[in-house]
């Protein structure tokens, strides 16, 4: 059995993906953004698991940020 690795940056993703009310959606977005964005200015592999896994999450915050226009 493996063990799922998670990254810091997926608990403000995981609390904007799960908001509900909209009017603290955008506060939820913005701060995932800011998070996967200090992620990525880090070591971090080209085109390994967590770099993907943060380019699908900045463009499924970038589906939710458009949402509440």
């Amino acid at each position: 059995m493996s063990e799922l690795t998670t990254y810091l940056w997926q608990k403000p993703y995981d609390a904007a993906v799960l908001e509900m009310d909209m009017e603290q959606l955008p506060g939820r977005v913005q701060h995932a953004f800011n998070a996967i964005e200090e992620r990525l200015r880090t070591r971090i592999e080209d085109g390994g698991v967590e770099h993907r896994a943060l380019m699908e999450a900045r463009r499924s915050l970038g589906i939710l940020k458009n949402m509440r226009r």
